[in-house]
């Protein structure tokens, strides 16, 4: 077996594996799904439970080789493996009459080209039908012999008859021999064998249409045949899968990727779109930047606190710096300090040029002694 196994290796390869989904080679596969090939071996071992056997084909000069065919357990795992996808109610089963139980089922598989393949089927269990049919079978076991060894060792056990050689061996060399009932215990073992078959029958009727259904679903789906020999079971089910598996270095698929989970994001929260909202901060406030009271000047001299007055240094430097903050367009006209707007306006209005306050009561003095 090779390490890499791929659908073209299966392909090239078909003698060596039982295809268990009807391949369609692709040459080109999406950027979104991805193909896996798994392989599953069967245990032919009666304790596994994964196999029965349905009968036997003849090989000529009275040889024989058994037939067996897939249980339930093996086929399941086949779906699992093959992702096959049941619809909600896939095994319900409906009772049409007092003999008669009907279920459905309904499947869908994602085949490796990329399309879908579907599946509707149905199992009915009539119990007059199946008693007919095992009537017959019994009739003819007890005619002819029964071949299976465990069914012959039981009845040879209640009923009289004899053991026949058939000339024939197994896979370990025993030779084959079948029992063959008397006439006088046949009518005992018909009718027996009868009642017991039909007493499972009618208790396990519903569940037995409602597997029906599902089993059959499974095998139309992946393509496995009724019957297999026992060489042919020795060979792997290659199973091919169709899994969703983005490539997320593709730009196209990191975008959509991107679209779907904003999208998902917005059916949990809603689409809220983004609010721009301006905040007005006032600006700080300058030692020098206060309230000028109506009179600048208080009547008693005593109590008025000169505010503080800050001397720049009349030199290149400090009149860049002047005018790169734009304060020295506010400056006294009689001894050159920075003075606030605010005060620059007051004197304007009240002496007709920009006075600090110190000039402001020089001024004021020169002009009446008023304070």
């Amino acid at each position: 077996m090779e390490n890499s196994l791929t659908i073209q290796t299966v392909l090239k390869q078909r003698n060596s594996y039982n295809l268990a989904i009807p391949f369609v080679e692709s040459v080109q596969v999406n950027p979104y799904f991805k193909l896996s090939v798994s392989l599953l071996n069967v245990d032919t071992s009666e304790q596994a439970a994964q196999v029965f056997k349905v009968g036997s084909k003849s090989l000529g000069n009275n040889r024989w080789e058994d037939l067996f065919s897939l249980t339930k357990p093996f086929l399941q795992r086949l779906a699992t493996e093959a992702g096959i996808q049941f619809a909600p109610g896939a095994g319900d089963v409906v009772k049409m009459d007092e003999n008669t139980w009907k279920a459905s089922a309904f499947g869908a598989l994602r085949l490796p080209d990329g399309s879908v393949r579907t599946s509707n089927n149905f199992k009915v269990i009539d119990l007059l039908t199946e008693e007919r049919k095992y009537r017959l079978s019994y009739e003819e076991k007890a005619a002819h012999g029964i071949v299976d060894y465990k069914a012959a060792k039981a009845a040879s056990e209640r009923y009289s008859g004899e053991w026949k050689d058939t000339g024939q061996k197994n896979e370990k060399g025993y030779p084959i021999k079948i029992f063959v009932i008397s006439e006088e215990d046949r009518g005992k073992y018909i009718e027996q064998s009868l009642l017991d078959a039909m007493a499972q029958l009618r208790a396990n009727a519903p569940q037995k249409a409602a597997t029906g259904a599902i089993l059959r679903v499974i095998r139309d789906l992946t393509g496995v045949k009724g019957t297999y020999t026992l060489e042919e079971l020795k060979k792997p089910f290659a199973v091919a899968r169709m899994s969703f598996s983005p490539d997320y270095n593709d730009p196209a698929v990191k975008q959509m990727m991107l679209q779907q989970c904003m999208q998902s994001v917005g059916n949990l929260f809603g689409n809220v779109q983004p609010v721009t909202q301006t905040i007005s901060i006032p600006q700080m406030v300058d030692d020098e930047d206060v309230d000028i009271p109506a009179e600048p000047v208080s009547p008693d001299p005593e109590s008025h606190i000169e505010p503080p007055v800050k001397h720049v240094e009349q030199n290149a430097g400090s009149r860049e710096a002047a005018e790169e903050d734009r304060s020295r367009d506010f400056c006294c006209d009689k001894c050159g300090e920075v003075i606030p707007p605010k005060v620059w306006d007051y004197s304007y209005e009240n002496f007709g040029r920009p006075l600090c306050y110190k000039c402001q009561r020089i001024v004021k003095k020169e002009q009446g002694g008023r304070g």
